[in-house]
């Protein structure tokens, strides 16, 4: 093989790399434009049920509803970029926990497992099409009342 044939293999190394690292620059300032929407619609929603009547309006008898149930809307901004879905993370007195075990699809998600007097902080990712995570949006805080 001639010099020619390597300093050509070589370029086209060169340029793959440059067209993938601009490729994931890319996607990291278009999920970036986006995770950086998280919206503080992280309302803590208090649910109170009442513990002498079933749905249907009969008495209950035995076991009465533990008290109030919490949980957190989150809602976002699509990515402008090509995504599979996004991340959800929490962060808590138990630390930083993804909540999904799947890339979400749609731009909310529910948060049916906090508790009350707790205070919640609220962070996404978008979830590129090879799986990759975006940097992650701002943090929203979501502070439970207690009971």
């Amino acid at each position: 093989m001639g010099a020619t044939s390597k300093s050509t293999k070589a370029l086209r190394i060169v340029l793959a790399i440059l067209v993938l690292a601009f490729a994931w620059i890319c996607f990291q300032f278009g999920t970036h434009h986006h995770t950086g929407i998280l919206r503080t619609v992280a309302e803590a929603k208090h649910f109170l049920s009442n513990a002498s009547t079933s749905p249907d309006g009969q008495a209950r008898h035995g076991n009465a509803s533990p008290g109030p149930q919490h949980s957190v809307n989150l809602s976002w901004k699509p990515s402008t970029s090509p995504v599979i879905g996004y991340n959800v993370y929490r962060r808590g007195p138990s630390g930083l926990v993804k909540l999904n075990l799947a890339p979400v699809t749609g731009t909310t998600y529910v948060d049916n497992t906090v508790q009350p007097g707790q205070t919640y902080y609220y962070t996404t990712k978008a979830v590129g099409l090879l799986g990759t995570e975006s940097s992650p949006s701002n943090e929203v805080r979501a502070p439970i009342p207690s009971p």
